[in-house]
C-alpha cells in the first residue's frame, strides 16, 4: 500500500522504539563465600589470568613442550574452530538487524484468451503480450520488541562462552602437559635410582660369590643377594614400562603425529632442576576465582539464556516490515529505464499472531528452562572452583611436608645402610640387615621422588584452580 506522511511519522516513531528488549536482566545467583574470601589482599596487583605460569618451574624443555601443545593440540584446534563458528553466527545475527537490498528482474510472455467473441479483441485470437521489469527492493524489519536484538545478544554471549571455554581448555591442556612432564622426569629419576641399585646389588652378588668360595659366607646369604638383585631388575622393568607410557601420553598432549608418536623423544631435562614455585597465596580474594575461564563461560551462558527468553517473548507481539521498491517496467526490453517506464512503491506490513496453539508460549517455557539449567550449571561451576582451590592448597601443603619428611628419611636410611654394611663386613651383623637397609633406602628414595613430583603437580593444579597465575605479594 502507498505510504502516506502520517504513516511515515508513525513508523519513524516505531523505529525510535526499536530494540526494546523483553529479556530478563537478572544478575548471576549470589554465592555464599567463606569468611575472608571477599577481603582483598593488600598491596597485590591482579596478574593476567592466563599468564605463562609454567615458566616458574625454570625448565626450558617444559616451556618448549607447552608451546608445542598450545600450537598443535587437537582439542585446542577443535575449540578454535568452535569459536570461529560462534563468531560467524554472531555476524549472521547482526546482519539480521540491517535492511536487505535485493535486485529483482522479471520477464514474462503471456498469451491471452481467444477474445471476447465479438471480434473486437485488439490482440486478436492469438494475442501475445510480453512484460519486462527490473527493480531494486529494500526490506527492513522494525525490531520493535527486540527479537532481533535479543538474538544478537544471545549470539554475542555464546561467542564469549566459546572463547572462555577455549581458555579453560587451554589451561587444562597446559596443566596436563606439566603433570605429564613431571611424571616423565620423576619416572626417569626413579629409574636412574633403581638402575644404580641394580649395579650395586650386582656388585654385592659378586662379592657374596667370592666370599662363598672362600668359605666366609653361606649359600643362604648368596641366595638372598640373588633375590634382592632380581627384585631390583623387576622394579626397573616396571619403571621402564611406565616411562614409555608417559612419553606417549606427553606426545599426544603436545599434538604429535602418529609417526612422531613412535619416533619423537621428549627434550632432555633433569627432574632435579624443576624448581618448586614459591610465594604461594595465603588469603585468597574472591576476585581470583572470578578470573577462572569456566566461571566466565558459565556467566556468558546465563546471559545467552536471558537473551533467548527475550527473543522468545517477542514472538507474542506483532512484526512490522517496511518495503521500498524502485525500478523500471516496460512491454519491450528497449523501453526499460526510460522516463515513462520508471516505477516505485513504498509499503509496510504488520503480522500479528492470533492463534498459534501455544507455539510461542512453548518456546518461552523452553528458554526459561534452559535459563534454569544455566543457572544450576553456574552454581555447580562455582562450587567446583572452590573445592578445587581448597583441594589444591591442601595437596600442596601436605606434599611439601611429605617431601621434607622423605628427605629426612633418605638421609637417615643412607646412614643406616652404611652402618649395616660396616657391621656385616666386620662380622658383627647379618647380611639380612644389609638387605633390609638397602630395600628401605630404595623405597625411601623412590618415595622422595614421588613426593617431590606430587608437590610440583599440586603447584600446577593450584595454578589451574586459580585460573592462571596469582598476584605477587606487595614489597615489604
Amino acid at each position: 500500500m502507498p505510504l502516506r506522511p502520517r504513516h511515515a511519522t508513525l513508523l519513524l516513531l516505531a523505529a525510535a522504539l526499536t530494540g526494546c528488549s523483553l529479556a530478563p536482566h537478572e544478575p548471576p545467583p549470589a554465592i555464599a563465600l567463606p569468611a575472608g574470601w571477599n577481603d582483598p589482599v593488600i598491596g597485590q596487583d591482579a596478574a593476567p589470568p592466563m599468564a605463562d605460569w609454567w615458566r616458574r618451574f625454570g625448565d626450558p624443555a617444559l616451556d618448549a613442550l607447552v608451546a608445542q601443545a598450545l600450537e598443535y593440540n587437537l582439542d585446542l584446534a577443535l575449540a578454535a574452530a568452535r569459536i570461529e563458528e560462534a563468531r560467524a553466527q554472531l555476524g549472521a545475527s547482526r546482519a539480521e538487524q540491517w535492511p536487505t537490498l535485493d535486485a529483482q528482474a522479471d520477464a514474462s510472455r503471456q498469451r491471452s484468451a481467444s477474445g471476447n467473441g465479438n471480434g473486437n479483441d485488439s490482440l486478436g485470437s492469438a494475442g501475445v503480450r510480453e512484460f519486462y521489469s527490473v527493480a531494486g527492493v529494500l526490506g527492513y524489519e522494525l525490531d520493535l520488541f527486540g527479537r532481533l536484538r535479543s538474538a544478537t545478544d544471545a549470539a554475542r554471549a555464546r561467542l564469549l562462552e566459546s572463547t572462555y571455554t577455549a581458555d579453560a581448555l587451554r589451561l587444562t591442556v597446559v596443566t596436563d602437559v606439566v603433570s605429564a612432564y613431571l611424571d616423565l622426569r620423576a619416572t626417569e629419576r626413579q629409574l636412574a635410582i633403581t638402575d644404580a641399585t641394580v649395579l650395586s646389588r650386582q656388585e654385592a652378588l659378586r662379592l657374596q660369590r667370592a666370599r662363598l668360595r672362600l668359605g666366609a659366607d653361606t649359600e643362604l646369604t648368596l641366595r638372598q643377594a640373588e633375590a634382592a638383585l632380581a627384585a631390583a631388575r623387576a622394579q626397573a622393568a616396571s619403571l621402564r614400562e611406565n616411562l614409555g607410557r608417559t612419553q606417549a601420553a606427553l606426545a599426544v598432549l603436545s599434538g604429535a603425529s602418529p609417526q612422531a608418536l613412535f619416533d619423537q623423544q621428549p627434550p632432555p631435562g633433569q627432574f632435579a632442576t624443576l624448581e618448586l614455585p614459591g610465594e604461594f597465596p595465603g588469603v585468597l580474594p574472591a576476585q581470583l576465582l572470578e578470573r577462572r575461564p569456566d566461571i566466565r563461560a558459565a556467566q556468558a551462558a546465563l546471559r545467552a539464556a536471558d537473551a533467548d527468553i527475550g527473543a522468545a517473548r517477542a514472538l507474542w507481539f506483532p512484526r512490522i516490515n517496511l518495503t521500498a521498491l524502485i525500478g523500471s517496467d516496460a512491454l519491450r526490453v528497449g523501453d526499460l529505464f526510460s522516463g515513462p517506464a520508471a516505477s516505485w512503491s513504498l509499503g509496510s506490513s504488520l503480522v500479528a499472531p492470533l492463534l498459534d496453539f501455544g507455539r510461542a508460549e512453548a518456546q518461552v517455557a523452553g528458554a526459561q528452562a534452559r535459563r534454569a539449567q544455566s543457572q544450576a550449571l553456574y552454581r555447580q561451576t562455582v562450587q567446583t572452583a572452590f573445592r578445587e582451590v581448597r583441594d589444591a592448597l591442601t595437596s600442596l601443603r601436605e606434599a611439601q611436608l611429605r617431601e621434607r619428611a622423605q628427605t629426612d628419611a633418605v638421609a637417615a636410611l643412607t646412614r643406616a645402610r652404611e652402618l649395616a654394611s660396616l657391621q656385616y663386613l666386620s662380622g658383627r651383623g647379618l647380611y639380612l640387615d644389609v638387605l633390609d637397609a638397602d630395600r628401605s633406602l630404595l623405597t625411601a628414595q623412590l618415595d622422595l621422588t614421588t613426593a617431590a613430583r606430587d608437590a610440583r603437580v599440586a603447584a600446577a593444579t593450584l595454578h589451574k584452580a586459580l585460573g592462571g597465575d596469582w598476584p605477587a605479594p606487595a614489597p615489604s
